[in-house]
């Protein structure tokens, strides 16, 4: 072989590597809305696999390369929070559940690293969107054949297998943004995908019959507000009509179970417990009296909030947060809450310097998701960071395109 001849075989050979590392990525972002219905023995859930697949892939790129791309801000703090999560196990009250936490914080950072190093361009960070939400409607097909085979997760509440109905419920509205956005820049049969695919999922959402979900399906149309002078009259047809399908299946559509649970939002936010969260909440305020500064550690909430609350009536269940940033302040003490502040603080700062419809997307992304966590225990799930990876990925695009552009 000549020694013009090696060097291409091995550029073909690194770019292939590098397009393994990507199409991987793509995989566990498609399968994060479903993962749970496919358990892989000696793996866990199929997303943990596409993840591990992936992230060994993207080492072995990296490698052959020979340059990594610099960190951001968001990228160190989150790093940060995940060495501070895992200190956390030296004072745990609970070092087992710290320790499984901990790892799973780790996989969440190495998700928020691919989409840095794999996602850099526009195209790249739409085609994660597009995949998410195939993946939204995957979940979604799976809560539907569920539904009509009457296999409800709790008392005539319908999620895809292994969900939990709340969490599956805001996996699902954190796609709804991303279908308005890919609809506003698509054009023939995928814009007509976009909008049929969000329609899916708001029928899925409504099964759930979760309250959380529902609300941030209603902070979704936030996106159509933040655009509506830049969009055609079709994308505002559609968007309006999909609200408006969205109502109608609230009150007059959805089964009767969904729609009664729902109905009752305003008399739990009122005078309601919230399902007992409200007494969680103050058993975590109290906990969080007594270890101030450094926490419980990670994953530690339900071992430090038993004495007080003692176990739930469902085998195996644990009092869980019910709230990220109870979750975060209680477990990680003032020193991990600050960090994970400035991470939030830093992601919003990111914000104004997109143009206007990233900007609206992101903004849109990141008050979905803060509705949703105020009663969920989130900060290590997939979807958080997820969504902190495309505000990340889609800051720099706008910012280096400015600063070209004032050049």
């Amino acid at each position: 072989m000549s020694a013009e001849a090696r060097p291409a075989s091995s550029e073909i050979s690194a770019s292939l590597v590098e397009r393994a590392a990507w199409l991987l990525l793509c995989a566990l972002v498609f399968t994060m809305p479903w993962e749970k219905a496919v358990i892989l023995p000696g793996l866990g859930s199929i997303s943990r696999a596409a993840g591990l697949a992936a992230f060994c892939m993207a080492a072995i790129a990296v490698w052959r390369r020979g340059t990594l791309r610099p960190p951001n801000l968001v990228l160190a703090l989150g790093a940060l929070f995940v060495c501070w999560s895992s200190a956390s196990w030296v004072w745990s009250l609970d070092r087992a559940a710290t320790l499984t936490r901990a790892a799973t914080l780790a996989q969440a950072w190495a998700m928020l690293w691919l989409i840095w190093e794999f996602a850099r361009s526009a195209a790249r960070q739409r085609h994660l969107m597009a995949v998410y939400l195939a993946g939204a409607v995957a979940g979604a097909s799976i809560g539907f054949a569920r539904y009509a085979m009457h296999l409800e997760t709790y008392y005539r509440r319908y999620a895809a297998t292994g969900f939990d109905p709340n969490d599956f419920g805001l996996l699902l509205a954190l796609s709804l943004p991303m279908a308005f956005y890919l609809g506003l820049g698509a054009s023939g049969w995928r814009r007509w995908l976009c909008y049929a695919a969000a329609a899916m999922v708001i029928a899925a959402i409504l099964l759930t019959a979760s309250r959380t979900a529902l609300i941030a399906s209603f902070a979704s149309f936030a996106f159509v507000a933040g655009t509506w002078r830049g969009s055609a009259a079709f994308q505002r047809i559609a968007s309006l009509a999909l609200l408006a399908y969205l109502l109608l299946n609230l009150f007059a559509f959805a089964p009767a179970p969904s729609r009664d649970r729902l109905a009752t939002i305003p008399m739990e936010v009122a005078q309601g417990s919230i399902n007992s969260r409200k007494q969680i909440w103050k058993s975590g305020a109290r906990v969080w009296l007594r270890h101030p500064v450094l926490g419980v550690g990670t994953g530690a909430y339900p071992e430090a909030v038993r004495p007080q609350l003692g176990t739930p009536t469902v085998s195996g269940a644990r009092y869980v947060a019910h709230n990220t940033y109870l979750s975060v302040l209680v477990e990680g003490g003032v020193i991990g809450f600050a960090v994970w502040m400035a991470l939030l603080g830093c992601l919003v700062a990111f914000l104004s310097m997109m143009p206007v419809p990233e900007r609206a997307l992101c903004a849109t992304l990141l008050a979905v998701w803060a509705i949703g966590i105020s009663t969920l225990t989130w900060e290590h799930y997939k979807g958080t960071w997820l969504v902190f990876g495309l505000i990340m990925a889609a800051w720099p695009r706008a910012w280096f395109g400015r600063k070209a552009v004032c050049g």
